[in-house]
């Protein structure tokens, strides 16, 4: 493969001697073997390219897991974003490339010798253009002696924009002028390099802190500690950052959750979701040493300024807030609304950074100039964590890997560079936490497995089911004798007999199908999937394997989600949101198969997982705000609350008399509640089991109404790795 060569593909355009991959002129981020990867499939377009050569020709020297290549092609497919399908899984083989591709020979000008040189187009004459390119600086000009150039002087670099053109100097400028932009410019190149020039991180090795494998949430750190939440029973414990004997932390809250401790180590931020997660939770700073609690506000999670003389915390409703340490003098920021699950108030005081919705949020201390900090970068809707090492020169973020951004700034802008990836394979990693002294990063390390188990009525205990299976999602054909599924971590839709014999693979990697319902003539299967746009949306897909997944409402520019067919199949209901909490917003619609008019469900504002009764008479859905259920009764046209509490996983029995659903607060159990009068019993008991799934929890039934859960058998332990330049 020439090394010197353009390769231009629909919009896109690989640049082989610059190592640079530009969609429309802009450049599109990439990690060296991100690049190395795209390079080989578009040399080698419409051939099936095995794994094992990809592997050889990328990784030439080094032994890697086929795993590690499907992380790289994942990588590739994000940032092809709506083009990713240029790049097809050929099952079993390898990857093929499908696009068209066109090579251009590059060509050098012809300028005096001794002077690195690259094309410039629509240059002008007495220009002085110039470009950063890899590891060098090369000069780019036309009609313009080398003379007129200052002695050692070889560009002008633009902060932030290494990959475009600048004009520095045209014939006709005074010696005076000319001296001065030189001399800017040598000191702009010795700035630029000193950045470029920094070497790249990369994880030297890792040490396992924790050893039991049980559901964990890292807090924080004071230098010698990590405080960490452990899941069941919930307690916050503390571990040496060396690993060791776990001791727990005692006079607590009620369901308590660990957060961050202060920059001089002393208290620990505390919130108590003693009536589980909403507008009560609370939050407290508790002093390590002494053990004394002090409330601070009502709050959901929350981060310490750098001088530890602020708190900053966000509500259950999307409201970011600032206050003393001690609480007082609270004051809001902010209304962004939404579910945040994290945030970080930057070391020099000038950013808070926090995650909404799945996606990271930067913001000035103050509460203005709010934006996307990396919008595009991922479709994960895991991006719920990042943090600064203690001298922000990097940040540190997680979408089930973990990924670094250089934070350093040129002339005071802040301009973070792309993300590189720093891990790799099957373990999923969350909530990287920088040591103190930067040489490490704690973060969790999540093996993801489950196992089916359906529930025993006789014994009201909980049996492996299709042999434990990791798969979730699962429902049954109208007839009953088929399944379709979802495997668990790794996303990929099958159908198979009612025994689990046959399996037919649907989809393929990136698809992820959550949410699945199968038509009420067996033909096709319905499922939730985040769209090129980077919101949840519908698919439909044949049901024997005889097609691809077609968007089901290509021009809805709104979130879909939770879709459910009517009994008859003539329409599907589905709801605009896919988030919980005060203020998110959300209605349910009806999409009418034949005509294909969406219709809004009358009073239907702030529910959500509509699900249809097997009548046809009635829609029970969820509220956002409490998470409770309501069922409408379509003849009249009216509403019916449930009194159910939180709920999740809701289910119809099939003779349509019960609702069927997991309450997960206070004692978690298998409940369901009969329609017609409220009546409410407990199915199985949930308390101390260990379950998990894509939405961290799912419940299904089967023909005879019998629950059907993902039960966690994965393992899930803090680790140590540690960091070095390369």
């Amino acid at each position: 493969m020439s090394t010197n060569r353009l390769y231009k593909f629909d919009v896109f355009e690989l640049d082989a001697s610059r190592r640079a991959l530009l969609r429309q002129d802009e450049p599109v981020a990439l990690t060296s073997k991100a690049f190395d990867l795209l390079f080989y499939l578009v040399a080698n377009p419409g051939r099936v390219v095995t794994k094992e050569e990809l592997l050889k020709a990328v990784w030439p020297d080094s032994y890697v897991e086929e795993s590690n290549l499907a992380q790289h092609v994942s990588a590739l497919r994000r940032a092809l974003e709506a083009k990713s399908s240029l790049i097809v899984t050929v099952p079993g083989r390898g990857y093929q490339f499908t696009g068209l591709v066109k090579v251009v020979e590059a060509e050098a000008a012809q300028l005096p010798a001794g002077i690195p040189v690259d094309v410039l187009p629509e240059a002008q004459p007495g220009d002085v253009y110039v470009q950063h390119v890899r590891e060098r600086t090369r000069i780019v000009y036309e009609d313009a002696p080398p003379a007129q150039l200052a002695p050692g002087v070889t560009a002008l670099l633009t902060a932030g924009e290494p990959s475009r053109y600048k004009r520095v100097w045209r014939r006709g400028a005074t010696p005076a002028l000319a001296g001065a932009l030189m001399a800017t410019t040598a000191l702009a190149i010795f700035l630029w390099m000193r950045l470029q020039d920094a070497p790249p991180l990369r994880i030297s090795s890792y040490m396992q802190i924790t050893h039991d494998g049980n559901t964990k949430f890292i807090g924080g750190t004071d230098g010698s500690r990590i405080y960490y939440t452990e899941d069941e029973p919930r307690s916050i414990d503390e571990v040496s950052i060396s690993g060791g004997a776990v001791a727990p932390l005692s006079a607590l809250q009620p369901n308590p959750w660990a957060g961050d401790v202060s920059p001089d180590g002393s208290t620990l931020l505390i919130v108590s979701q003693a009536g589980g997660v909403g507008p009560a939770d609370s939050l407290w700073t508790f002093r390590i040493l002494g053990g004394t609690l002090r409330r601070i506000a009502n709050a959901i999670v929350a981060t310490w300024s750098p001088d530890g003389e602020s708190i900053a915390y966000a509500t259950s409703g999307g409201d970011i807030y600032q206050c003393h340490s001690d609480g007082s003098e609270a004051r809001k920021l902010i209304s962004v609304g939404g579910n945040i699950k994290s945030i970080a108030w930057s070391p020099d005081g000038r950013l808070i950074r926090f995650s909404k919705n799945g996606l990271l949020w930067e913001m000035d201390a103050k509460g203005a100039n709010l934006r996307q900090l990396l919008p595009g970068w991922s479709n994960s809707s895991t991006q719920w964590s990042g943090e600064w090492d203690s001298d922000g020169q990097y940040y540190f973020v997680s979408d089930g890997q973990i990924w670094s951004l250089n934070e350093r700034s040129v002339w005071g802008k802040h301009t973070p560079a792309a993300p590189v990836q720093l891990t790799f394979g099957p373990t999923v990693w969350d909530r990287p936490l920088p040591s103190r002294g930067g040489k490490k990063i704690f973060a969790l390390g999540r093996a993801k497995r489950g196992e089916l188990v359906r529930l025993d009525p006789k014994t009201g205990q909980f049996h492996t089911f299709l042999d434990g299976i990791s798969a979730e999602f699962l429902t049954y054909s109208s007839d009953a004798k088929s399944i379709a599924y979802v495997t668990f971590p790794e996303g990929v839709l099958w159908r198979a007999n009612a025994d689990g014999s046959h399996p037919t693979q649907l989809t393929f990697p990136p698809v992820y199908p959550k949410s699945i319902r199968w038509s009420p003539d067996g033909a096709q299967i319905l499922f939730v999937d985040r769209s090129p746009q980077g919101r949840d949306a519908i698919y439909i897909i044949p049901a024997d394997g005889s097609g691809k997944p077609r968007r089901l409402l290509p021009e809805d520019h709104e979130a879909e989600t939770d879709p459910c067919w009517s009994p008859d199949g003539r329409k599907i209901v589905f709801s605009t949101s896919p988030n919980v909490g005060a203020s998110a917003k959300s209605d349910l619609r009806t999409l009418d198969i034949a005509t294909g008019n969406v219709a809004v469900l009358p009073a239907s504002d702030g529910l959500l997982v509509p699900h249809w009764s097997p009548d046809g008479l009635s829609i029970a859905a969820m509220t956002l705000d409490t998470m409770a259920m309501k069922v409408f009764h379509i003849a009249s046209g009216q509403w019916t609350k449930l009194e159910t509490g939180a709920v999740a996983f809701p289910e119809w029995s099939r003779d349509g008399r019960f609702i069927y659903y997991v309450k997960w607060t206070g004692d978690p159990a298998v409940t369901r509640i009969r329609v017609s009068d409220g009546k409410r019993e407990t199915v199985a008991d949930m308390k101390g089991a260990r379950y998990t799934g894509f939405y961290t929890l799912w419940m299904g039934l089967d023909p005879a109404d019998t629950p059907m859960l993902l039960r966690d058998i994965g393992s899930e332990d803090i680790f140590a790795l540690t960091l070095e330049r390369k």
